[in-house]
């Protein structure tokens, strides 16, 4: 583990089969920026490399395996300063997790006295929720495809259609006043089951309530000391209870109902109360509704109202979901005392937690880092604040969408606002703003980890990807800031150069802290990055040949983008712009061009003529051939990539060309107009080599006498080499990616073609 004042100085990596990393052997320094940045294209090794990090941060490390190859030998050891790093001290940032959500979100909310508070509330809820269990049948949690649901809270609150989606938040709103009813022995599950609610709902059933109902007036219209809708049989059961419990029937006290129906003890008001029931329960209308009810369910419902006839009436579609209200607040009535301690210790919390001045909090602070650095279409803000902070809920983001675009304009009316249901089901979100969200449950956890001085070695996996320039940079703004911090370290890695070569300069990163992964027959090489700035300023100072010709298509695109000034002396070339054309593809003139052609142009463009060590008198072509001749596949700079994407072209263009002029077939072409000809050889020929996309077209005609094997090889030509080399100093990055060890085997399959001699 980091002991405090400890630094990172140094981090050993050694792996084999891991997750598709072969072999992986680096030592990486931590100076006093305490980053590294890693360039790595796409499917070398940044995201396998990450996901070992992340097991091990799991606490999984066991797990590493190669999960293709998975019987070979495992070997992960990664040491800081000679010691086990340990999985409290990484933190791995992937470029994407869907709905990732923070676990650190309560740490930033409270401080350690409100979490004893809650921690007390939250004992007292779950004794109060076991007794509601109990009664009412619903479980507390249960398991829905394989995810924990939690039921009876949810049961709750969807019957009392509280708006806040937690029971602690809506103690206050549970009115336990002038109750009139009691069905706290009802079991609820046994009522609200979907076959047995089918069956209450049907028009049969509810056909049988009413004929009920008015049998029931009937009945009560026989005993005058009943009063419908103030004094019913439930309420002379209560006073029964009461008279029970409180002795009344002693020295010959007694009631006397309305009808002079004298009540001398318990045992005569009991045979009146049994007397009225069986009335009810025994008529033709209350059989029939028995009648309906014979599967099990249906069973167990009539045991419940024949036992509480009462509560047909509150069985009416009409009344059936403030039925289910009545029931829960008889159980909560049942159990007050348990109920007014939980909602006590509750409403100290809620005040303590006023009292905390939210606005200041971490939480508070990440959430201003994201809304002042990153610009998103939409204005978030936190719906259930209070629930969040008490851990009810994690934090339910709310989406602004202002409406005229004026968001400074903070009138309701102007803003429409979702949750993230609502956008995810209406899919308004993109991926960059769903990256977004992401980013900012990353910026929760990254800031409880700087609350809590927590030592901390990143893992960044292509933070910035799908994001804009803007919201990139502010990324790398983001970086920068907790790179500050005394206790993080950072390896920054990403497949996209741009974002590496700017996170690396904004970060003041030295060359010896910059890296570019290369494969080396199965092994993972972290080397060096050669270019810490435009190779372009170091070439055109050292003018040897690799240079001179890696150049040419850059000195192009400066007259292309620029004036064409037209200093060549070339015979039967007037365009600067159009000599570099023939040595990037084949042309008229393409064969005779020399390197000494090429001075005047390089003086006038690049301010540099001094070409080191090359024989003038050659012919560019030549040079190109002999320098890709010479490449090996361990010639991983750019200027070699550069050279053989160059020669591939011209070699097939020229096979390709030999080939047409060879053939005695008449050819299809599509002309602009998108008229389909039939055109002889010269005809097709000549339209190709007076039209752009020069390598392409000659690949349409080719394709029509060609072979299978020999299309392949010139398809892959289409699809390595750009269809026309343009590079300058910010675009780079294709050629870049492309693989040496592919560019020269493409190399030798197009100098290896029928006829085809180098050039």
């Amino acid at each position: 583990m980091f002991m405090d004042g400890d630094t990172l100085e140094k981090l050993e990596i050694y792996l084999e089969n891991c997750y598709g990393i072969k072999k992986l052997d680096k030592k990486f320094k931590f100076g006093p920026g305490k980053v590294n940045s890693i360039y790595a294209k796409n499917g070398s090794m940044k995201t396998s490399l990450s996901k070992v990090f992340h097991k091990i941060q799991e606490g999984k490390q066991a797990d590493i395996c190669d999960e293709i190859f998975g019987s070979m030998p495992v070997v992960c050891n990664i040491n800081k300063d000679n010691e086990t790093i340990d999985k409290d001290e990484i933190f791995v940032i992937k470029s994407f997790e869907d709905y990732y959500e923070s676990d650190n979100l309560a740490s930033l909310l409270i401080n350690n006295h409100l979490k004893q508070e809650l921690d007390n509330v939250n004992k007292l809820k779950d004794g109060f929720l076991k007794v509601l269990e109990k009664r009412s049948g619903k479980k507390i949690t249960r398991t829905v495809s394989g995810k924990k649901v939690y039921e009876l809270e949810e049961t709750i609150i969807t019957d009392f259609g509280f708006d806040e989606k937690s029971l602690l938040l809506n103690l206050n709103n549970i009115d336990l006043e002038d109750l009139d009813y009691d069905y706290s022995d009802i079991i609820y599950s046994q009522i609200y089951d979907d076959s047995v609610i089918r069956k209450i709902k049907s028009d049969e059933f509810q056909e049988k309530i009413s004929q009920y109902l008015d049998k029931s007036d009937e009945i009560y219209s026989m005993y005058t000391f009943f009063d419908k809708g103030t004094f019913t049989l439930p309420k002379l059961k209560d006073i029964q209870k009461g008279l029970i419990k409180n002795n009344f029937f002693v020295k010959e006290n007694k009631i006397i109902l309305n009808d002079d129906t004298e009540i001398k003890d318990s045992a005569q008001l009991k045979d009146k109360i049994k007397e009225i029931e069986t009335q009810l329960t025994t008529s033709t209308e209350f059989k029939e509704i028995e009648k309906l009810l014979s599967d099990a369910k249906g069973m167990l419902f009539k045991d419940i109202i024949e036992t509480f006839p009462q509560i047909i009436e509150e069985l009416k579609l009409d009344k059936l979901e403030d039925f289910k209200k009545k029931i829960w607040l008889s159980y909560i009535t049942a159990e007050i005392d348990k109920f007014n301690e939980l909602k006590g210790k509750y409403n100290e919390l809620d005040t303590d937690i006023h009292d905390a001045e939210l606005d200041d909090t971490p939480w508070k602070e990440a959430l201003n880092i994201f809304n002042n650095r990153f610009t998103v279409p939409f204005h978030m803000e936190i719906s259930n604040l209070r629930s969040s902070i008490i851990g009810e809920s994690i934090p339910k983001v709310i989406f602004g969408f202002c409406k005229d675009g004026d968001v400074e304009n903070r009138d309701e009316n102007n803003w429409v606002k979702l949750d993230r249901d609502e956008v995810e089901s209406k899919n308004t979100l993109s991926q960059g703003e769903k990256r977004a969200l992401y980013l900012l449950n990353i910026i929760f956890d990254i800031e409880k980890r700087r609350r809590e001085n927590q030592k901390t070695l990143f893992i960044i996996d292509d933070i910035a990807d799908s994001f804009d320039y803007k919201n990139k940079y502010a990324i790398i703004e983001y970086l920068k800031e907790i790179s500050l911090e005394d206790n993080f370290y950072m390896i920054i890695l990403s497949h996209n150069f741009d974002f590496y070569r700017a996170v690396s300069s904004r970060l003041g990163l030295k060359r010896s802290y910059r890296h570019e992964v290369h494969m080396r027959f199965d092994e993972v090489k972290i080397e060096r990055e050669l270019y810490q700035d435009k190779p372009f300023m170091y070439w055109k100072t050292q003018l040897n040949k690799k240079h001179i010709i890696a150049l040419i298509p850059f000195v192009r695109n400066l007259i292309e983008y620029g004036a064409d000034k037209e200093v060549n002396d070339f015979q039967g070339i007037q365009k600067d712009y159009l000599l570099l054309t023939n040595l990037l593809h084949i042309k008229e003139h393409t064969y005779n061009i020399k390197i000494a052609d090429l001075k005047k142009i390089y003086k006038e463009y690049i301010d540099n003529d001094n070409f080191i060590q090359i024989n003038e008198d050659k012919t560019v072509l030549s040079v190109i051939d002999e320098i890709a001749l010479e490449i090996t596949e361990t010639d991983i700079s750019l200027e070699n990539k550069i050279i053989l994407s160059v020669a591939i072209r011209l070699v097939s263009e020229r096979y390709m060309i030999n080939e047409i002029e060879n053939s005695n077939c008449n050819f299809t072409w599509n002309d602009r107009s998108g008229s389909v000809l039939i055109i002889n050889k010269e005809e097709a020929l000549s339209n190709v080599l007076d039209n752009g996309n020069q390598t392409r077209g000659l690949f349409g005609l080719y394709e029509q006498i060609g072979d299978h094997d020999k299309i392949k090889i010139l398809d892959s030509v289409n699809i390595m080499t750009p269809e026309n080399i343009h590079i300058n100093s910010f675009m780079y990055e294709p050629i870049l990616d492309m693989d040496i060890i592919e560019l020269k085997k493409l190399y030798d399959d197009v100098c290896g073609l029928e006829c085809v001699h180098a050039i």
